[in-house]
């Protein structure tokens, strides 16, 4: 996916900094300190979750991508990746996402909360076998027979099959992707030729909105935070999330060594929880604003 136009710089000052010590002059004896501490300590917890969506949904464009290499699979096995994931699971513990938590994932049997600690657990376990030549062989010949090679265990990897009438692609939904990545600012180098709706081209929009909005905060563009947030909401909604659910548990069924079973897992309960986490941020801004 390429950027189309410009207008995203990626220079930044340090604007939300600058926006909070401007108010701490202002308000000088405004409030306590406390007060102070705790307004910063839920800006570094909103960039945190802000940068940690960014980051995954980058990780999972690389896993879905194309077949993994060296550098793919020490990202998807990697000490960074298992915190974020760990992160994610945490999450799904918090009161207000227990209903995300306990969704079901398709006709996998599992529900969001046990796709992630799954997803944990298989990231754990293989740490030590990144640089294993057959650990990646065995990863690249799974992801070709799962997402490449039509066959008993092959799964279709972009939205058309799961949401029109035949298995096809570039329709009706393909198209309105595409209208999303435009609308953003991008397209994919081989449009027309490569379907919109891969898993792999969601993922990477995604991924990119997301740093946008991470920037975005970053300098205190609240409002411009707040209408990202809002398209990718309604991506999420019209597309990601119809389909989604029913591609795990497909690939949770075919996949015999489990490795991409278990990232198929965290993306459906991932971007279940995002829906919700951002959505929430959204009205949280929406309320400053006012």
């Amino acid at each position: 996916m390429e950027e189309r136009e410009s207008g995203h710089s990626q220079e930044r000052e340090s604007g939300r900094s600058q926006e909070r010590e401007s108010g701490r002059s202002q308000d000088r004896g405004q409030g306590s300190e406390q007060e102070r501490e705790q307004g910063h300590g839920r800006e570094c917890a909103t960039a945190m979750m802000l940068a940690r969506r960014a980051y995954l949904y980058n990780l999972l464009h690389v896993v879905f991508g194309s077949e993994p290499a060296r550098e793919g699979v020490a990202a998807m096995f990697g000490e960074q990746g298992r915190g974020v994931l760990e992160a994610v699971r945490d999450e799904l513990t918090r009161d207000e996402f227990r209903q995300v938590a306990g969704h079901q994932v398709g006709s996998s049997g599992r529900s969001a909360a046990v796709c992630m600690d799954e997803a944990c657990a298989c990231v754990r376990e293989n740490a030590a076998s990144v640089g294993d030549e057959a650990f990646i062989e065995a990863l690249a010949s799974d992801f070709a027979k799962l997402f490449q090679v039509p066959g008993a265990s092959y799964v279709h990897p972009w939205e058309s099959p799961y949401v029109g009438k035949e298995s096809m692609v570039f329709q009706e939904s393909t198209l309105d992707v595409r209208s999303f990545y435009h609308e953003a600012g991008f397209k994919l180098r081989a449009e027309r030729h490569f379907p919109d709706d891969h898993i792999a081209a969601m993922m990477d929009y995604l991924g990119r909105t997301s740093q946008r909005a991470y920037e975005a905060y970053a300098d205190g563009r609240d409002d411009e935070v707040r209408q990202t947030l809002a398209v990718q909401g309604r991506f999420l909604d019209k597309h990601l999330l119809t389909w989604i659910d029913a591609f795990a548990s497909t690939v949770i069924q075919k996949d015999g060594r489990a490795f991409y079973a278990a990232f198929a897992g965290a993306l459906a309960a991932f971007a279940r929880l995002d829906r919700a986490a951002a959505a929430r941020l959204e009205e949280e801004l929406a309320e400053q604003e006012g």
